[in-house]
């Protein structure tokens, strides 16, 4: 190719006004957002529904081993759960939420919770996952829930298998 031959024209620049329209812009608003931050809980199963409690209240989660139930507890207390050598009171969540009775299955597993004065665990069916959510996304209880049942949660969110129930688990573990 040679000098006098034509040679494709670089693109036309956006000239200084357009610049400074865009930057005027940009000023107007503001500086952006930070990330919103987002909170990690375990999902699990107590029949078909799913509910959810903040990772940070979870100790770890077990099989349901045998369970050794106490004459003359009350309905929420299940029993006691043997975890490695660490007796734990077992709660059945069931009948804290007013749910109805059912035995816990083979396949039935014990959340362990943390930051409570006696090693404490939830009876749950299954676990469904690890979910980040949006604290702003966070909706009431549903009014239809009795007033005993809403007082166990802080509120219920849309995740991909459906609303969960985010417990409240100090409230739980009073009632």
């Amino acid at each position: 190719m040679t000098n006098d031959e034509a040679q494709p024209s670089a693109p036309e620049s956006v000239p200084d006004e357009g610049l400074e329209a865009i930057e005027r812009q940009e000023e107007a608003a503001g500086p952006p957002a930070p990330p919103r931050e987002r909170l990690a809980y375990l999902g699990f199963y107590v029949g078909q529904e799913v509910y959810g409690l903040p990772l940070g209240q979870l100790r770890e989660v077990a099989r349901l081993t045998r369970l050794r139930h106490i004459p003359g507890a009350p309905p929420g207390v299940a029993g006691l759960v043997n975890l490695r050598g660490e007796i734990v009171c077992a709660l059945d969540v069931r009948a804290i939420l007013g749910l109805s009775p059912q035995a816990p299955a083979d396949s039935a597993f014990l959340v362990a919770l943390r930051d409570f004065d006696d090693p404490v665990g939830l009876i749950v069916d299954s676990i469904a996952d690890i979910y980040s959510i949006d604290p702003e996304e966070i909706e009431s209880p549903p009014t239809t829930w009795s007033p005993e049942r809403r007082a166990c949660f802080v509120g219920t969110i849309r995740v991909p298998v459906g609303m969960m129930g985010l417990l409240d688990v100090h409230r739980v573990v009073k009632t």
